[in-house]
Parts: C-alpha cells; sequence; structure tokens
C-alpha cells in the first residue's frame, strides 16, 4: 500500500502521514483522523491548498541520502498532531 503524506500548503506543515490506496482515499483518512466523515466535509478553507504526495522508499544503500531526503522510513505512521479549523487558520496566518 503506497504511503501518503499531507502537508498544508502555505507553510509546509506535516498534517498527516498514512497508508493509502490513491490520494483521494489519503485525504479522506486525513479528514477522518481529524473527526471529519470524509474529506468533502473538511470546510473550503482547510481544502484550499492541501498537498498530497507519494512517498518512496528506496532501500538501495546506494540511494541511502536521497531515500533520507524524500523521508525515507520503514512501515506506516501517522503524525499525532490534530487538525481543526482553529490550528489550521493559525497554521496559515
Amino acid at each position: 500500500m503506497p504511503v501518503f503524506q499531507i502537508r498544508q500548503g502555505g507553510t509546509g506543515a506535516i498534517l498527516w502521514t498514512g497508508g493509502a490506496a490513491n490520494e483521494i482515499q489519503a485525504m479522506d483518512a486525513m479528514a477522518h483522523d481529524a473527526g471529519y466523515h470524509e474529506q468533502s466535509d473538511l470546510p473550503e478553507n482547510m481544502r484550499c491548498g492541501l498537498k498530497v504526495e507519494a512517498l518512496s522508499f528506496d532501500t538501495d544503500r546506494e540511494q541511502g541520502s536521497v531515500a533520507r531526503a524524500q523521508g525515507g522510513r520503514c512501515g506506516q505512521f501517522v503524525m499525532g498532531t490534530a487538525i481543526n479549523d482553529r490550528n489550521l487558520g493559525r497554521a496559515a496566518g
């Protein structure tokens, strides 16, 4: 399963990282973890500017520094940051 990272576009703050089948499911999972049913339930000001990126995990030792620069880690993880209107507004401002 691919691992995606969702960032707040203006600040680059990582809002969510985890496994999902595609970008849409990653956005839905982030929204669900933030207490919403799915991404369409997020307020427009929260959805605006979000960047979704599929992470790659290169296990070739010669490419080690590249993997680290691209967030190369093993396994699946989810950031423990609570996402809501208030702290996204604070990050954007």
